[in-house]
């Protein structure tokens, strides 16, 4: 026992000292845990994309944390509004999109897209044309190939459907219950 405690009250003081201090310790520690697991995430996020993420990508995971009362603290781990009405698709539920697929000798933007597209459409530079087995090609009538055709040929139309590039749900379950592995506590884990 610490010196300096010598009956009742003093030791009621001093376990109430104690047991608020190792509180504000518990719930620093799981704030620290938390902010880590979503650097982590955010980390993990910008590698799991192909030619690495663009800016906005880059800043998409947010992490608060609130103070409930004395004995309770809710970290949160999310992603920020707009970014997750554009990451949906890749990082919870993907869904099938119909687009052109750009052929191989397309020019592509740094972000996969067939650079000028929409100003070469409504220019007239790129037109659709449907064949005969109704798939639709995207052709660039600027360039002239007349043997084959095949170099005018930018893009076809198909479905594609957009794989999951990070499991966000999965990854923050299993990395919450990594972190608090080690700490013991009552914890409640909930999806939104």
């Amino acid at each position: 026992m610490a010196s300096g405690i010598n009956g009742i009250g003093s030791i009621r003081n001093y376990i109430q000292t104690q047991g608020v201090r190792l509180n504000n310790q518990f719930q620093n520690e799981i704030i620290k845990r938390s902010k880590l697991l979503s650097q982590r995430m955010q980390g993990d996020l910008n590698n799991s994309v192909d030619r690495g993420a663009v800016g906005f990508t880059q800043r998409s995971i947010l992490f608060f944390y609130r103070k409930v009362g004395r004995n309770s603290v809710t970290s949160t781990i999310m992603v920020k509004d707009i970014q997750a009405k554009y990451l949906y698709q890749v990082l919870v539920q993907p869904k099938a999109i119909d687009k052109f697929i750009p052929t191989s000798s397309t020019r592509l933007t740094k972000q996969g897209n067939i650079s000028g597209l929409k100003k070469n459409l409504l220019s007239e530079r790129y037109k659709v044309v449907k064949g005969k087995n109704g798939k639709e090609r995207l052709i660039d009538t600027a360039k002239k190939d007349t043997k084959k055709k095949t170099k005018r040929v930018i893009g076809l139309r198909e479905k594609k459907q957009r794989r999951l590039i990070y499991d966000f749900y999965k990854e923050a379950n299993d990395g919450v219950r990594v972190i608090m592995s080690g700490i013991q506590g009552t914890f409640r884990i909930s999806r939104q």
